[in-house]
């Protein structure tokens, strides 16, 4: 099996085969437990362990606790991959995806302002659930348009929190995604 995984403005090429895996052609060792009867599943990846909650937020769209950290994930096919890039190639923008709650909790801290440029990886929102502090972060590069979090807002999973639009091109160069 063939993934492309965009993560925090980086795109990995993930290869499965035969139990073996291969991030932009090296070789990881990759164990995964079968579930536990809970959300949260025990991994170890490049020799180190790890705890992922792994949440589906849309097709491909993934939200990712690990160690207490969110990350948002989109893995494509090859299929959906070439059309991005084609997309991409063509100067179509893929847009930038809306801001939402991985899981219901407490909007603790909100680090942007309306109108302001963030790049993918940027810390954007605290949020606390199950008495944890979950940085959430910029999935990619954009301009913050609209803040619907508050502080000490309690939110459900998948409450929209916060709004983008795509980088615009600068000298009629295309903007990296």
């Amino acid at each position: 099996m063939d993934f492309f995984v965009h993560i925090a403005g980086e795109r990995l090429e993930v290869k499965v085969r035969n139990g073996q895996c291969w991030v932009d052609g090296s070789p990881v060792e990759v164990e995964l437990a079968p579930p536990s009867g809970t959300p949260v599943r025990s991994a170890r990846a490049g020799g180190r362990s790890l705890r992922v909650r792994p949440v589906m937020n849309g097709r491909g769209r993934w939200h990712l606790q690990v160690e207490g950290r969110v990350h948002q994930a989109e893995v494509l096919d090859p299929g959906q991959e070439f059309i991005r890039q084609a997309r991409k190639a063509a100067g179509v923008g893929v847009g930038v995806p809306a801001l939402k709650a991985p899981m219901p909790g407490l909007v603790v801290r909100v680090e942007v302002e309306e109108g302001q440029v963030v790049q993918a990886g940027d810390s954007l929102i605290i949020v606390e659930a199950m008495k944890m502090e979950n940085e959430l972060r910029a999935a990619a590069s954009g301009v913050v348009t609209r803040i619907m979090a508050e502080v000490g807002a309690a939110v459900e999973k998948d409450t929209v929190l916060m709004e983008f639009d795509p980088l615009p091109s600068e000298g009629g160069e295309e903007a990296e995604a």
